[in-house]
């Protein structure tokens, strides 16, 4: 997990509910990663933590490939997580489970609820005063949230973001590091997929997993609108010229494709949610 000054106030959160529902074994390692100079002192009590201090500040992929180096060291699988998520009761059990590609658990950017009595309404960006600490309403909505779908199923999207992540040390060992080229955060997480998918490994999410992600705020929290701007331009740039105009228009711009998934005949893929297929088949034509 990285923290960050001007959203560590999420982390606190963070780290309490995934300690309450997370079972860790003796050999699990959870490492805190200190961005630019945190109040950390307050998470000693967990005795599982260990914090690694930035000299400077990184960016996202940087903060990333520190834990991918670590994992790979020792042949570990690595789950990363963004300070501004909460975790519900097993949530990691499902995702612990599945080795055969990496693992993302669904959240309410794409299932919103709201709580029988109507105190917790899940929406696609929350802040903190929109959650107020409900942590058993939270358990109550990923409880009935499992219960609506068979157990073990998985799915993909056209965007899938990685801010809650499990890769899988075989996957790691073949793709390797994040490209840290894109600047702060952004184009990253969809590059590396790309680069899975062309190896054979998909990225899914998965149903029977799901934890609260208040969204953007480890990003979005603490920029103007024009260093956003100037991101979004930087890591379009960067990507355009690394995967061309058809995968950045589809997975980066993600409007007016559809004639470029015609061209290439994978609109079918699209419309069954087959994005690993369809990057496969895009990449090798």
């Amino acid at each position: 997990m990285v923290t960050v000054k001007n959203t560590n106030f999420y982390t606190d959160y963070a780290i309490k509910s995934f300690f309450k529902n997370t079972a860790l074994n003796n050999d699990d390692g959870f490492f805190l990663i200190d961005n630019d100079g945190c109040e950390t002192d307050k998470f000693s009590n967990f005795g599982k933590i260990k914090i690694i201090k930035n000299n400077q500040p990184l960016n996202f992929a940087e903060n990333v490939n520190q834990i991918i180096d670590i994992a790979i060291k020792n042949k570990k699988n690595l789950i990363f997580l963004t300070n501004d998520l909460v975790f519900t009761k097993d949530w990691v059990n499902p995702i612990i489970q599945n080795n055969s590609s990496i693992s993302i658990p669904s959240n309410n950017q794409i299932f919103q609820y709201q709580s029988v009595c109507k105190n917790l309404k899940l929406k696609v960006t929350m802040d903190f005063k929109d959650f107020n600490e409900n942590y058993e309403l939270l358990n109550d909505i990923a409880h009935q949230h499992k219960k609506k779908f068979n157990p073990n199923q998985k799915f993909q999207t056209l965007l899938m973001p990685f801010s809650c992540f499990k890769i899988p040390y075989d996957i790691l060992n073949q793709v390797g590091y994040l490209d840290k080229s894109y600047g702060t955060g952004g184009g990253e997480d969809v590059d590396y997929r790309i680069r899975c998918a062309i190896k054979g490994h998909d990225v899914n999410f998965l149903i029977d997993s799901y934890v609260l992600h208040f969204h953007g705020r480890s990003t979005w929290g603490i920029e103007t609108k024009k260093q956003t701007e100037e991101r979004n331009k930087k890591y379009t740039d960067i990507f355009l010229k690394k995967w061309g105009k058809e995968m950045t228009q589809i997975f980066i711009v993600r409007k007016d494709f559809i004639n470029i998934l015609e061209k290439k005949n994978v609109k079918h893929l699209f419309e069954k949610g087959k994005f690993g297929d369809l990057i496969r088949e895009i990449y090798k034509k």
